[in-house]
C-alpha cells in the first residue's frame, strides 16, 4: 500500500532538527517532575494548540522508579539483595538479566535521558516545521505530546563480577493524547545494544553516553516524523461533485477479500476511526457467500479462483462517492500470528469507480494493496494516506455487520409473496396489479441499498406475465449490478412427481430451494 509522506528524507531530517540542538539539549539538568518545553518561537500559532511535555513513566507498574537521570548499576550497588541473591546475579551460567537491570543502582544527575530533553526539543522543531509546511493541519483542538522517561541505565554485564562491560539500556514513549487525555497514539522507543567499560562511558564528561542519546534520538525522532502526518493530518482533498445535478452522487463499489484468521474492516465517509458512517468487518466465516455487485475481474481474482483446496471469500460493497474511505487488516487475535505495525490507509473514493481490497501476507511480510479497478479488470494501485490517529468529529459511527440477504419472491396468479430467507419477518403479500407497483419499488428500493442482498424469483412459468412480474424485470434490467438476481420456473421448485404446468408453488419450499443455491448463480441479468 502506498502513502504519502512529507517531501524530505526522515532520516535527513532528524539529523539536520538535531544538530543545532545537541550542545545543549544534551547537558541540560535532569528534572524528575512532568517539564512544559518552552514554546517560544513566535508565529506558529500550533503552539496554542499543541503541548510538548516531559516527564517519567508513571503510567506503568514498575519494579524500579522510572530513569529521568542516569542509573549505573554495579554488582556492588544494591542494599536489597542478600549474599546469596548477589550471587544468583552475579555468577553462574544463567545470570538474572532482567532482575539486574532493575536494580536501584546510582543516580547520575547531571546526565538525563534524552526522552526528558534532547527528544522534546528536537521534537519542537520537528512539529514547527511541519506546521509550517502544512498549516492546514494544526488542529482546532488542543492535545498533548508527552515524552515518557522509562529506562536509562549503565548495566553491568557478564557472569562475575571482573567483567568491565557496560551495557546502556534505554525505553521510552511518545504519547499523544487528546484534549479530554485519552490516548490517541503511542511511540516506543527502545535500545539496549551499546557496550562498553564504565571508563570508557565516564570518560570526557560522559562524552560516549551523550553520543549515544543523540543516536538513540534521532532513531526515536524518525519514528515520529512517520507518524506525525497521522497523528495531525491535513484535510483530505474533496471530489468535486458540483457536476452532479441534485447532489445525486454516483455510489463506487468495493470488493474486500477475506482469508481464514484475517479481519479487514472497512470504514465509510470516515475521517478518522472514531468518525466514520458505516463499519463492516469482513472475516473469512461471514465472507463469499453473500451478493455480488458485478465489480470487473481482476488478476487477484482470477488468481484465487484458480488456487486448489482453497475455498474463494469475498464481498462487494456500494460506498459513497466521493467520500473518504479506511480500510484496516490485522489477524484475529486467536491465530496467534501480527504484524509489526498497522495495516490502515484512508482515501477518497471516486463516484461511479471500483476498487478491491487485499490483504497479503508472503515473504514474512504484512501487506494491505488497495487497487482501482478498471472496467477491462486492469487496475491501478490506489494512492493512500496514513490512517488519521484521531480528528475532531462529533458523529456517533453504526457498526454493520456483513450480511447475508435474500428476498424470495413467489408469483402465483393474482398474488406476489416475499419473503425474507432468514425468515425472522412474516411473508409480505401485494396484489399482482398496478395498484401495488409503488410497494414493490419500495421493496427493491429496500434491497439495493443494502449490501449483500439478492433476489430469487420464482414464477409459474417462463411465458407468465403481469403487472408486477414486468415491473421487477424491468427494474432488475436497469440496475443488475444492485440486485443480483435469479429466476425459477414453479416446475424447478416442486418435487418433479408433481410438477405439472401451473402447479402452485409453496412459499417455504421456495425458500429452501432458493437456498439451495450458490452465490454464482445469482448473476446480474
Amino acid at each position: 500500500m502506498a502513502l504519502r509522506a512529507l517531501p524530505a528524507r526522515s532520516s535527513l531530517l532528524a539529523v539536520v532538527l538535531l544538530a543545532p540542538l545537541v550542545t545543549t539539549a544534551a547537558t541540560a539538568p535532569a528534572t524528575p517532575s512532568a517539564t512544559p518545553v518552552p514554546q517560544s518561537d513566535g508565529p506558529a500559532s500550533w503552539t496554542e494548540r499543541v503541548q510538548i511535555l516531559s516527564g517519567p513513566d508513571s503510567a506503568s507498574k514498575r519494579l524500579h522508579a522510572p530513569d529521568v537521570a542516569l542509573r549505573i548499576v554495579t554488582p556492588d550497588d544494591s542494599e536489597a539483595l542478600t549474599p546469596k541473591g548477589l550471587a544468583l546475579l552475579f555468577s553462574g551460567n544463567e545470570p538474572d538479566y532482567f532482575r539486574r537491570n532493575h536494580l536501584p543502582g546510582s543516580i547520575i544527575e547531571g546526565q538525563a535521558s534524552p526522552a526528558i530533553t534532547l527528544m522534546p526539543n528536537v521534537a519542537k522543531a520537528l512539529v514547527g516545521g511541519y506546521f509550517r509546511y502544512a498549516p492546514d493541519a494544526v488542529p482546532t483542538q488542543t492535545s498533548t505530546l508527552r515524552f515518557s522517561a522509562d529506562d536509562w541505565v549503565l548495566v553491568h554485564q557478564g557472569n562475575t563480577r571482573k567483567d568491565p562491560l557496560y551495557r546502556l539500556n534505554h525505553s521510552s514513549t511518545i504519547q499523544q493524547r487528546r484534549a479530554d487525555g485519552s490516548l490517541a497514539e503511542i511511540i516506543s522507543c527502545n535500545d539496549s545494544d551499546d557496550r562498553a567499560t564504565l571508563g570508557a562511558w565516564q570518560a570526557d564528561d560522559y562524552a560516549r553516553l551523550k553520543s549515544a542519546a543523540q543516536k538513540i534520538t534521532m532513531k526515536c525522532i524518525d519514528k515520529l516524523i512517520k507518524r506525525i502526518p497521522a497523528m495531525y493530518p491535513r484535510p483530505l482533498a474533496a471530489e468535486d461533485l458540483s457536476a452532479y445535478a441534485g447532489g445525486a452522487v454516483p455510489p463506487a463499489r468495493v470488493r474486500v477479500f477475506a482469508d481464514f484468521g484475517r479481519t479487514t474492516t472497512l470504514f465509510t465517509d470516515a475521517s478518522c476511526r472514531t468518525d466514520y458512517r458505516d463499519r463492516i468487518d469482513v472475516k473469512y466465516n461471514n465472507a463469499g457467500d453473500k451478493g455480488l455487485l458485478g465489480i470487473p475481474s481482476t488478476e487477484a481474482l482470477r488468481s484465487k479462483e484458480n488456487q486448489r483446496f482453497s475455498t474463494l471469500s469475498y464481498q462487494e460493497y456500494e460506498v459513497p462517492g466521493g467520500k473518504p474511505l479506511i480500510f484496516e487488516a490485522a489477524f484475529d487475535p486467536k491465530s496467534g500470528l501480527y504484524c509489526k505495525g498497522t495495516l490502515s490507509g484512508q482515501f477518497v473514493a471516486k463516484p461511479g469507480q471500483d476498487y478491491e481490497v487485499e490483504f497479503e501476507v508472503a515473504d514474512k511480510m504484512c501487506r494491505l494493496h488497495i487497487r482501482q479497478v478498471h472496467t477491462d479488470g486492469s487496475v491501478t494501485p490506489q494512492q493512500a494516506r496514513p490512517t488519521p490517529t484521531s480528528c475532531e468529529g462529533t458523529r456517533a459511527p453504526v457498526r454493520i455487520e456483513p450480511r447475508q440477504d435474500m428476498q424470495v419472491l413467489l408469483f402465483t396468479p393474482g398474488k406476489l409473496q416475499i419473503q425474507d430467507a432468514t425468515q425472522n419477518s412474516a411473508p409480505q403479500q401485494l396484489s399482482d396489479d398496478a395498484s401495488a407497483n409503488a410497494a414493490l419499488q419500495q421493496v427493491l428500493q429496500q434491497a439495493s441499498s443494502t449490501p449483500g442482498t439478492r433476489l430469487c424469483i420464482v414464477t409459474p412459468g417462463s411465458t407468465y406475465s403481469s403487472p408486477l412480474r414486468d415491473a421487477l424485470w424491468n427494474r432488475v434490467l436497469e440496475s443488475p449490478q444492485a440486485l443480483p438476481s435469479l429466476w425459477l420456473e414453479a416446475a424447478a421448485v416442486t418435487p418433479s412427481h408433481s410438477a405439472a404446468a401451473g402447479a402452485q408453488v409453496d412459499l417455504a419450499a421456495a425458500v429452501t430451494r432458493c437456498k439451495a443455491f450458490p452465490i454464482k448463480e445469482f448473476a446480474a441479468q
